[in-house]
């Protein structure tokens, strides 16, 4: 990928270069962040457009944990990743890849059927069924389905574990909180569920850049701090149910 950072050449000449495409690759294909992809409607869209400008414009693309996996690993992923957090890549450090500044807050909650309660505790797993994404892994839940402690069965979306939870296929889910916040008003049976008052885990979504875009991460950083101050990211944020971060009050 050749990443045009100028629309000048060295002779001073100005030529009409359109922005370099930065291709921004995330493996949640769950709401809000992805409403609809064909429609490319969604909290990750909206923000893309919001970054992008005449210098680089940024394009979302879906693709498998797995193989973004691989790339990072031959070190050669051209692209970025949108909404990840250091501790999913084993990155506490933030030594091995570059990471932008924070642009949301989130957690994983814990559901349950308000009828079977289930407040999470790592060493209370022992014969409990989970719901969780398929391919998606979670931290000390993982450890417990291969020791055999914890049954897991996999769905293809939040939406999908809601209805699990909620028909008591499974002892608990884990969706995360802002996917709750969106979900609350157009699920109809979502009063039907407990969160724990412990959650899976808390974290802040940035955006993975490879070394070798060094340039990218800093444009990244330069645009998100400027426009996350704007109105235009307040409404976002209230059109997606993500400005009230207490407003959300299931178990009341």
């Amino acid at each position: 990928m050749l990443l045009l950072f100028a629309n000048t050449s060295l002779f001073g000449e100005t030529y009409d270069i359109s922005p370099s495409v930065v291709i921004a690759y995330t493996y949640h294909l769950k709401p809000p962040n992805i409403i609809d992809e064909k429609m490319k409607s969604g909290l990750y869209f909206d923000l893309l457009s919001l970054i992008s400008d005449d210098e680089i414009e940024y394009r979302l693309a879906y693709m498998p944990r797995k193989r973004i996996n691989k790339l990072l690993e031959r070190g050669n992923l051209e692209g970025v990743i949108i909404g990840v957090s250091p501790h999913w890549f084993s990155d506490s450090r933030q030594s091995k890849y570059l990471w932008t500044s924070a642009f949301i807050e989130d957690r994983d909650e814990i559901i349950s059927h308000i009828d079977t309660s289930f407040e999470f505790r790592i060493d209370t797993l022992s014969d409990k069924t989970m719901a969780g994404v398929r391919g998606l892994f979670y931290v000390g839940l993982n450890k417990a389905v291969v020791s055999g402690r914890l049954e897991r069965f996999d769905t293809e979306s939040a939406e999908q574990i809601i209805d699990m939870v909620y028909h008591q296929r499974v002892d608990f889910g884990v969706v995360s909180r802002s996917t709750l916040e969106y979900l609350h008003e157009k699920t109809k049976y979502i009063d039907s569920l407990y969160i724990s008052t412990i959650p899976h885990e808390s974290y802040l979504r940035h955006v993975l850049v490879p070394k070798h875009l060094s340039p990218v991460a800093a444009h990244v950083n330069k645009r998100l701090g400027s426009q996350l101050k704007t109105e235009a990211w307040q409404r976002m944020m209230s059109q997606y149910s993500l400005n009230k971060r207490e407003s959300l009050s299931i178990n009341e």
